[in-house]
């Protein structure tokens, strides 16, 4: 099964956005691009039949989208649905195309970057911040699962604070190797017992570094699968 079905909706919509005086200008050509390189991606490509009713929903979606462009007077939501309608296009073209198993690659890359952030954040932050991130750790898995762009951008802002955090304990590690006595010391008034502060000298910069390196995976992980959140 071809794509020229889905080929002939995304032409027309393409035409009536071109034709459109609620779009603005400036998101104008952005969507008429997108457009022509969706067409263009459709119309090499062998739809397993097996997809048949995702096929005929994604179709539907942009005939429906047709009818609101052209009846619509509110020009936010016909940009809002124009927006939502591409990456439906692009999400749809990542399955049948058989590019899900990047998601699974993102998914494993997200949890070892959050488990170690958690772990590793309270002995620098407190446990404020890891407290303030379990909520956005867990629905933005609960959301990549549906493959929600909200989803998708709860599990990113874990990246950032990942980096951080791992940046601080590879820093400490630096400092610890020209005065240990002073780094543990530096844990124990953080609340950890001695036993372990002497442990968490050496074994903390290493996860640190293990963590910017989930950190980063997950960063470009993310990017290689952003298309398949809708």
């Amino acid at each position: 099964m071809g794509g020229k079905l889905v080929m002939t909706t995304i032409n027309q919509i393409r035409i009536e956005v071109e034709k459109s005086k609620r779009v603005k200008e400036n998101k104008k050509g952005k969507y008429i691009k997108q457009l022509k390189i969706l067409y263009t991606k459709y119309e090499g490509i062998e739809i397993n039949e097996k997809f048949k009713k995702q096929y005929q929903q994604l179709n539907a979606k942009g005939i429906d989208l047709l009818k609101e462009i052209r009846g619509s007077k509110d020009e936010n939501k016909i940009e809002g649905s124009i927006e939502v309608y591409i990456r439906y296009l692009k999400a749809s073209l990542c399955d049948f195309e058989g590019k899900t198993n990047y998601l699974r690659k993102y998914i494993t890359s997200f949890l070892f970057s959050s488990i170690l952030f958690l772990a590793l954040s309270p002995q620098f932050y407190g446990f404020i911040l890891p407290v303030i991130f379990f909520l956005p750790i867990y629905m933005g898995l609960k959301g990549v699962k549906q493959r929600t762009m909200t989803g998708f951008y709860m599990t990113m802002s874990v990246v950032p604070v990942a980096i951080m955090t791992s940046f601080t304990w590879i820093r400490y590690g630096i400092n610890a190797k020209m005065n240990y006595t002073g780094a543990v010391k530096a844990i124990v008034d953080s609340g950890v017992a001695e036993s372990l502060a002497r442990k968490l000298v050496y074994i903390g910069p290493v996860f640190g570094f293990i963590l910017l390196l989930f950190a980063c995976l997950q960063m470009y992980r993310g990017y290689k699968s952003r298309d398949l959140f809708i």
